[in-house]
């Protein structure tokens, strides 16, 4: 839905049909050249007109496959990263696309995607697939730029950008700072012996915040 900033009206809504079984979350609606971006709980990405809703185009990330509806999961549901012509998106089913903002045209896939969102650095992707190794895939191409598979298991976050570092958190409480342009691990510190499930928050001042399942807020600096 869209809603008037000033008034609170609803200027419009589209509906849309889901599949029998879909997993827990939803993508955050982004915007870009005058587009409503949507991840969809059928493996694909819609963008729809600011003014009116209407779609302009729907693009497929993840197609289903196998016999269970378990298997059939295709969930679009981590936060998706737009650039300045394409706008990036993942799949629980673990597949990562790049599609452009002109018309919906799917540029790459690659089979290493997870349920959680993506970020952007100026050459790369980077991302958490489910396994939990992270990628920095090269933005016009999808090879692999890195990969870090100290994580393995740990359920990492999306990752988010702080200074000159990209942060992550983990199923057991714990921050991991590392190099978005080498992948290499500089920091990590505990927040709380409790999952952190939501990417870390930086603000425009550096502050990373990160909230656990059990309820903890903690802020850390970066120092440069």
């Amino acid at each position: 839905m869209a809603f008037d900033a000033t008034t609170g009206g609803r200027k419009w809504s589209v509906d849309r049909s889901i599949p029998t079984l879909t997993s827990r979350g939803a993508s955050t609606p982004a915007t870009a050249v005058g587009l409503v971006l949507v991840g969809n709980d059928d493996g694909t990405v819609a963008a729809m007109r600011a003014e009116d809703g209407a779609v302009v185009w729907e693009a497929v990330v993840s197609e289903p496959e196998g016999r269970s509806e378990l298997d059939r999961l295709v969930d679009v549901d981590g936060d998706l990263a737009v650039g300045a012509d394409a706008v990036y998106a993942t799949s629980v089913r673990g597949v990562t696309a790049a599609i452009g903002l002109q018309g919906g045209q799917v540029g790459w896939t690659r089979d290493n995607g997870g349920a959680t969102g993506l970020e952007l650095t100026a050459e790369g992707v980077l991302l958490a697939d489910k396994g939990g190794t992270l990628w920095s895939l090269d933005r016009n191409s999808g090879s692999a730029l890195w990969r870090q598979d100290a994580l393995l298991r740990r359920q990492p976050t999306a990752p988010a950008l702080a200074g000159s570092l990209a942060v992550v958190g983990d199923v057991q409480g714990f921050l991991h700072w590392f190099d978005p342009r080498t992948g290499e691990l500089k920091a990590r510190t505990r927040v709380q012996s409790a999952r952190i499930a939501a990417a870390p928050l930086v603000s425009p001042t550096g502050i990373v915040v990160a909230v656990t399942d059990e309820g903890r807020i903690s802020a850390y600096r970066v120092a440069e």
